[in-house]
């Protein structure tokens, strides 16, 4: 027994020493991943290291934790990290500091004030406080909106569930946007990123189709390599040079990084990638942004000299031949004891950066700087909506306009990092005319077209769905002619007015278009009585006659007169006849020429059939029946129905008769 139990003694003796030794080596271990900057590895190796280290060994590995999860924006987890530390008072480094950014990145502004001001007791020697008050300050006030209203969309079509960042317009139509994702571009893209948990980043490119879609984002194989990660761009005026951030090594090796330049040829070819000569191989140079006539170039790089972390750096040159100068930093108005990073360069004095040093909403806020004729900057801190309590930096815009994109790690992303679209919220009038066009006699929807004509000189023709319906786009303060055509009926045409209109409008209008199967009734043509004279009362209906004729310009027709049953065959054809001529010597004095009608007299032989539009006019007669003596003699006894039937057979028809092609 005393055997075993010697035995037993030993075997734990041994394993408290081996999980004592275990918990030194994976915190060594931690501690020389955390140092390289393999932050997404660290966290792994922190969390299986703590549990087997002393209270004493906890305090360094758990801020060190905090760390990891700050600067890779997992912000919840190093509030949660921090705080532990805080509240069992192992106030170690600036644990205090960094528990306040993390609060301000979480919109706890009074726990931060609060966590700052006894920091600020502890180290009151700081410089990181007085510009961390303004930041606390500057991200509670509630009207931090900008001047513009604006709208702010996730540019989804590109978005994946990685990290997609730092877009950048590629041709000067603005519809070939490059950017940098570190989204799996292949089955052998296996390997993670050791710093961020994410594949190597390359760039890739979208363009927008003819459907008004972003196509498919594709790798630019050209600048990339299996090897290297890729990073940020920026193109030079005609779009034919592209400056990036290039990894010097194997990414996976923690390599520094540095800047390259490709030119592109006619083809869309790109050049071998050539190194940018900025600084020493040791220090690491990227972001590029290079100015309107190419002769200065920004970047962000950590060399001795700046003002903190990331420093905006500018390197210039005299002609576009001739190599870069000594960088140069921009200074304090725009470099700060935080990181500065991201520039953009839009005209010669407005420039565009992120910063965690200025005043801002938390992590990294946009800024926009102006420089004086003297070089003096002047910082304004973008606001809401373009910042937020996470980080949001790499900001384009579309030329001259206020319409662009950034990139943010927001609530409502598709993955980590993540591209979005702004534009202005310009309230917009727009004046629309939709409708139908439909077949006069039986309202059936008309497949045709719809031609409107403005009097600014304007014309716009489209075709109308199948069902007939049709929405045109109209302009302001314009008078328009609407003009609807159909195979087999006569044009139809509206006419509307957007002059006067403040706000938005939508006119509706239906057009009713006469079929041309059969004879057009033209009413309202009044003859003196016996006679081929036409009455003045008839100008109205003849004036229309003349329109149709203007309207319809291809179609030659008969212009048929019809007389009642009384009087002989005789005397009733000669009266149609030069009564049909009447109206087309009318019309021909009108403009309308001669040879696009025909004149034809039928007297009496041809009595009306009542459609459906007379027998709802005269119920008493009966829709089909044809209006010859044996029927209207049914009626003899009332004159007026007796009468009214005599005036019907009386009249003038249109009758298509053939269409110049």
């Amino acid at each position: 027994m005393n055997i075993i139990k010697s035995t037993v003694v030993a075997i734990m003796a041994i394993a408290l020493l081996s999980g004592c030794n275990s918990g030194k080596y994976l915190l060594r271990k931690a501690n020389k991943t955390f140092e390289s900057g393999a932050y997404s590895k660290a966290i792994k190796q922190y969390r299986k290291a703590i549990p087997k280290i002393s209270r004493r060994e906890q305090v360094l590995a758990n801020y060190n934790l905090g760390e990891c999860f700050r600067i890779l924006n997992q912000n919840a987890s190093a509030e949660q990290t921090y705080g532990r530390l805080v509240r069992r008072g192992d106030n170690i480094k600036d644990v205090l500091y960094r528990f306040t950014e993390v609060l301000v990145k979480n919109r706890k502004y009074e726990e931060a004030e609060k966590t700052l001001e006894v920091f600020a007791r502890q180290h009151p020697e700081d410089n990181r406080i007085e510009n961390m008050r303004e930041t606390i300050k500057y991200a509670g006030r509630n009207d931090v909106k900008r001047e513009k209203e604006y709208i702010v969309e996730n540019f989804a079509a590109v978005n994946s569930v990685s990290n997609d960042f730092c877009p950048i317009y590629a041709t000067n139509d603005y519809e070939t946007i490059f950017f940098t994702s570190s989204r799996q571009s292949g089955k052998k893209d296996r390997k993670r990123h050791d710093v961020t948990g994410e594949y190597a980043s390359n760039i890739y490119q979208t363009q927008l189709g003819k459907n008004g879609e972003w196509t498919k984002t594709m790798k630019v194989e050209d600048l990339c390599t299996k090897k290297n990660e890729e990073g940020s761009c920026s193109f030079n005026s005609s779009y034919t040079t592209l400056y990036f951030t290039k990894t010097q090594g194997r990414y996976e090796d923690l390599a520094g990084s540095s800047i390259y330049t490709s030119n592109r040829d006619n083809n869309y070819n790109w050049s071998e990638p050539e190194i940018v000569n900025l600084t020493a191989d040791s220090i690491n140079a990227g972001q590029p942004s290079i100015s309107p006539d190419e002769l200065t170039l920004y970047f962000v790089s950590d060399m001795p000299g700046g003002f903190g972390g990331h420093d905006i750096w500018k390197s210039t040159r005299t002609s576009k031949n001739d190599t870069w100068e000594q960088p140069v930093n921009l200074g304090e108005k725009i470099n700060t004891k935080g990181d500065e990073m991201f520039p953009y360069c839009r005209s010669d004095n407005e420039f565009y950066f992120s910063s965690t040093g200025h005043a801002g909403l938390g992590g990294l806020d946009i800024y926009k700087a102006i420089q004086s004729s003297d070089g003096s900057w002047t910082v304004e801190n973008m606001g809401e909506p373009f910042n937020s309590n996470y980080d949001d930096f790499g900001i384009i815009f579309e030329g001259t306009t206020d319409n662009g994109y950034f990139t943010s790690n927001r609530n409502g992303g598709k993955g980590g990092d993540d591209i979005y679209h702004f534009y202005v919220n310009v309230p917009v009038t727009e004046y629309y005319v939709e409708g139908i066009i439909r077949d006069a006699k039986t309202k059936t929807p008309l497949a045709g077209e719809i031609k409107i004509m403005g009097n600014n000189g304007s014309t716009l023709i489209r075709k109308t769905e199948k069902d007939g319906k049709y929405r045109l786009k109209l302009m302001a303060n314009t008078d328009y002619l609407c003009i609807a055509s159909a195979d087999e009926h006569l044009n139809q045409k509206s006419r509307l007015s957007t002059v006067g209109y403040e706000d938005s409008y939508v006119f509706a209008d239906t057009l009713n278009l006469t079929p041309t199967d059969k004879p057009i009734e033209i009413p309202n043509i009044f003859y003196e009585f016996g006679k081929a004279d036409l009455n003045p009362q008839s100008k109205d209906a003849l004036d229309r006659l003349v329109e149709i004729m203007n309207d319809n310009p291809a179609i030659i027709i008969e212009l048929a007169a019809h007389t009642d049953s009384r009087g002989t065959d005789r005397v009733n054809d000669d009266l149609s006849q030069r009564r049909a001529q009447a109206v087309v010597d009318y019309m021909i004095d009108e403009g309308i020429k001669e040879n696009r009608m025909i004149a034809a007299g039928y007297g009496k032989r041809q009595p009306k059939i009542v459609d459906r539009e007379t027998a709802e006019k005269y119920p008493f007669l009966t829709e089909g029946r044809k209006l010859d003596d044996k029927y209207i003699n049914t009626f003899k006894d009332d004159e007026e129905k007796f009468e009214t039937c005599h005036q019907l057979n009386r009249r003038t028809e249109l009758i298509v008769i053939g269409v110049n092609r």
